[in-house]
């Protein structure tokens, strides 16, 4: 069984503030699951992955295009999302190319919707692969309100951006990649926070 779910995201310099909210969007998921976050430009990163997302903005940019390429060649489970802006001649190809190869472009609105629809996606997911993280049966139910939560959410949105949502987080490093733990299923036997009481 998996302890943690091994998330490759992909996009180019311009989705850096979408990287930052979907990295700490991670750390206040509903259920007891840990994260590792990889986004470096390495094919080995991309296969050992169990779930590849890519972001598109205006335009595609190197190496998004050998990564999206090292996913479907190693078979990964795919999330797609590009923003709904004007695209660059090379993003529009892009974009047509990637569809006619299978791929599903999930349209955002803005980064409000891109953290809706990301965490709508990672909880079907979770649920589809609910023994291979150990998800547990209470955890199973929260997921499927905490996707409730989000579609009712997202239907109640202003076309022009949505109120009362996260502001873009200033970079901190969450979106930079690392690993986000769950406590009780990642930590060793007998661990325990320093500082804590023995």
């Amino acid at each position: 069984m998996a302890s943690q779910v091994r998330l490759f995201i992909s996009g180019g310099p311009d989705q850096e503030p979408a990287r930052e909210l979907l990295g700490q969007a991670l750390a206040e998921f509903p259920v007891n699951v840990g994260w590792v976050i990889k986004r470096t430009p390495d094919v080995d990163s991309v296969a050992e992955s169990h779930l590849f997302l890519i972001l598109l903005g205006a335009d595609i940019t190197a190496p998004v295009g050998l990564e999206l390429y090292w996913a479907q060649r190693t078979e990964k489970p795919t999330c797609a999302y590009r923003m709904d802006v004007n695209r660059t001649p090379a993003g529009q190809v892009f974009v047509q190319d990637a569809q006619r190869a299978g791929l599903d472009w999930r349209r955002c609105h803005d980064l409000a919707a891109l953290r809706r629809r990301v965490l709508a996606d990672l909880s079907r997911f979770l649920l589809s692969n609910a023994e291979r993280y150990g998800i547990t049966m209470m955890e199973a139910q929260r997921l499927h309100a905490f996707i409730g939560a989000l579609e009712k959410a997202a239907a109640g949105a202003p076309a022009g951006g949505p109120t009362g949502e996260r502001p873009t987080p200033k970079p901190a490093g969450a979106g930079g990649g690392g690993v986000i733990l769950a406590p009780g299923k990642d930590e060793p036997r007998g661990a325990r926070l320093v500082g804590e009481p023995g």
